[in-house]
C-alpha cells in the first residue's frame, strides 16, 4: 500500500512514506516525546535476564542431557535465551536475528526485480 496523503513526496522519494505537518505545538511535542521514548529504551533488568535463561535451561532439561553435541546444544540454547529476551525487549526476533547472525533485514524465497519508478511514470503520463 502506497502512502496517498503525499504523493509528491512518495514519487520523489521513489518510496512508500509517512509524512506528516508538523505545524501546531501539540504536535512537534507529540513527536519528541515518542521518538526520545523509542531511543532512550531502558535496558532489561538483570533479574529478568537471569530469570530467562533460568526458564530456557529449566525447559530444555531432556535435550541439555540428550545426546546432541555440545555445539548444537549450545547453538539451541542461546537461540532460545536470544528469542525469550528479545520477546521481553520492545525489538522484535527477527530484527535481532538480522543483527546477531548478519542477516538481511529481510526473509523471502522470491527473488525481485529492480522497478524503475521513474519509467514506469514517464510512460503512464505520455500514454
Amino acid at each position: 500500500m502506497l502512502n496517498t496523503v503525499t504523493p509528491e513526496v512518495t514519487y520523489l522519494i521513489r518510496s512508500n512514506t509517512d509524512v506528516t505537518s508538523l505545524l501546531s505545538g501539540t504536535a512537534i511535542k507529540a513527536v519528541v516525546a515518542y521518538v526520545s521514548d523509542y531511543i532512550s529504551k531502558p535496558a532489561l533488568k538483570t533479574y529478568i535476564i537471569f530469570e530467562t535463561i533460568k526458564c530456557v535451561f529449566d525447559k530444555n532439561t531432556e535435550m541439555i542431557g540428550g545426546s546432541l553435541n555440545q555445539k548444537e546444544k549450545a547453538r539451541k540454547l542461546l537461540t532460545q535465551i536470544v528469542n525469550n529476551l528479545t520477546s521481553k525487549m520492545e525489538i522484535g526476533g527477527p530484527m535481532a536475528s538480522m543483527y546477531l547472525l548478519k542477516n538481511p533485514d529481510h526473509y523471502t524465497n522470491y527473488k525481485f526485480r529492480t522497478f524503475y519508478w521513474p519509467n514506469f511514470v514517464r510512460a503512464a503520463r505520455h500514454a
